[in-house]
């Protein structure tokens, strides 16, 4: 077996918290990096597990407690000058409990109508991950990047 140099990783995490009832969305206001409209969610921590991880930034973005993570797919890609890849493991859940907070250093965070997302100033990219998130529609979302392009591909 041949040797393979292995790349630098930068994990996050993101998760639609789906309210079926009122067909409605938690939703953040990013204001940071990324600004936009955008499901809440962050870095995984060195060791941590990736649902632990969606768990935990959930509760510090959103003040919400959410079990029952389902995976929606991976959107990636690599950065040549910087030598790494970053990957964001998307999840939704329909079971949650507690407190919305109103706002964090992120940004501000609310439920919105599910069929207004494309109307809304949203995130570069977001909306093929709400769509993979929301109706399974592919597993991965990759960015090639050539030169200046980034371009979209979905498997």
């Amino acid at each position: 077996m041949g040797k393979h140099e292995l790349e630098q990783v930068e994990l996050t995490n993101m998760c639609a918290i789906i309210d079926e009832k009122n067909q409605k969305i938690v939703v953040q206001k990013r204001v940071k990096s990324w600004k936009g409209i955008a499901f809440p969610g962050g870095h995984v921590e060195k060791g941590e597990a990736l649902v632990a991880s969606t768990i935990r930034e959930i509760k510090e973005e959103t003040g919400l407690d959410i079990c029952h993570l389902k995976f929606c797919g991976v959107k990636d890609w690599f950065e040549v000058e910087k030598n790494k890849r970053y990957m964001v493991f998307l999840f939704a859940t329909t079971e949650f409990s507690g407190e919305l907070i109103r706002e964090t250093d992120e940004g501000v965070v609310y439920w919105e109508a599910i069929q207004r997302l494309p109307e809304l100033d949203l995130s570069s990219g977001f909306i093929e991950m709400a769509e993979m998130m929301l109706k399974q529609s592919f597993a991965e979302f990759w960015y090639e990047i050539n030169d200046e392009d980034w371009i979209k591909k979905f498997y």
